[in-house]
C-alpha cells in the first residue's frame, strides 16, 4: 500500500490486512459446520458472531454489525 506520496506505507498496509483477517473462532467454526452440512449435500455461507455483531460469509466479514450498520 502506498501513501499520498506514492511510497509504501507499512502501517496502513498492516492495518488493513489485519481488518480483513478473519479470527481463528470464525474460520474453525465455519469448517465444522461445512463438514456437517456437506453429509447432507448442504453448504453454510455465513456466520454471524453473536457477541461483536459480525456477520462473517465464507471466511470473510461483510463489516457490519447485527444492526446492518458498519
Amino acid at each position: 500500500m502506498m501513501n499520498g506520496e506514492g511510497y509504501k506505507d507499512p502501517t496502513a498496509d498492516k492495518a488493513v490486512r489485519s481488518a480483513a483477517k478473519v479470527p481463528y473462532h470464525i474460520r474453525e467454526v465455519m469448517k465444522v459446520l461445512n463438514q456437517v452440512a456437506h453429509l447432507c449435500g448442504m453448504e453454510v455461507t455465513a456466520v454471524r458472531d453473536l457477541k461483536s455483531g459480525k456477520t462473517w460469509r465464507g471466511g470473510e466479514s461483510d463489516g457490519k454489525d447485527s444492526s446492518g450498520r458498519k
